[in-house]
């Protein structure tokens, strides 16, 4: 009889061991029941949790993704365009439409060989901006620049203009769609701009169309 008592006494033990702490082992039947229910109420629990915070954490990695992404270029044919003196100049135009609005020259009128295809070509210079025509008259690059004769109140359309920082034309334009050196190059077809100088500050700003040089 002893060792039938010593022997339930462990069984009872074992079973409250495996019911875990604060479970009723007031008989061995309670206690087996109890410890189930208590796994299933757990793996559910953990269940709705991973649910709950799956969502959230795809949602963050969404949007950490798209923070480093770069900026797509918003460059178009439209942001290739000068104002200058209150007037609007863009490559396509003839130059004897726009002479008129663009004040004095600065230097007389001269042929130069060109610096896209090195035909001959008219260059017409302003305080602060060059530009390039065809035989025909017809504008093919605009060049806002210091470097020859300086002054002018000459911008972009977006209102860019000598001495800003490369990070003004990102900016504005997003990335560039390549980079030569250090100067971003915007390109819409055969329309491109690009800027030059260091990052600190834009020491030119050309703007050019390809397809009408020639």
């Amino acid at each position: 009889m002893k060792m039938k008592i010593t022997a339930a006494a462990v069984i009872a033990a074992a079973a409250v061991m495996l019911a875990g702490c604060g479970s009723d082992s007031s008989s061995k039947a309670d206690t087996s029941a109890a410890a189930p229910a208590t796994q299933s109420q757990a793996d559910t629990v953990a269940s709705q949790a991973e649910e709950s915070t799956a969502p959230a954490a795809e949602e963050s990695k969404a949007e950490e993704s798209q923070a480093d992404a770069p900026a797509v270029s918003a460059f178009t044919a439209d942001n290739a365009a000068v104002k200058y003196n209150g007037a609007e100049i863009k490559v396509g135009q003839n130059i004897d439409d726009v002479k008129g609005s663009l004040g004095t020259e600065a230097a007389p009128a001269s042929q130069a060989p060109s610096c896209l295809s090195g035909n001959t070509i008219n260059e017409y210079y302003y305080p602060g901006m060059t530009i390039q025509a065809n035989t025909s008259g017809v504008i093919f690059s605009i060049e806002l620049t210091n470097a020859l004769y300086a002054g002018g109140d000459g911008t972009t359309a977006d209102g860019l203009k000598v001495g800003d920082k490369i990070d003004d034309f990102k900016a504005k334009l997003g990335e560039p769609t390549e980079t030569k050196g250090t100067s971003p190059v915007y390109t819409a077809g055969t329309v491109s701009m690009q800027a030059s100088g260091s990052p600190s500050g834009v020491e030119s700003i050309w703007i050019s169309d390809s397809s009408i040089d020639n």
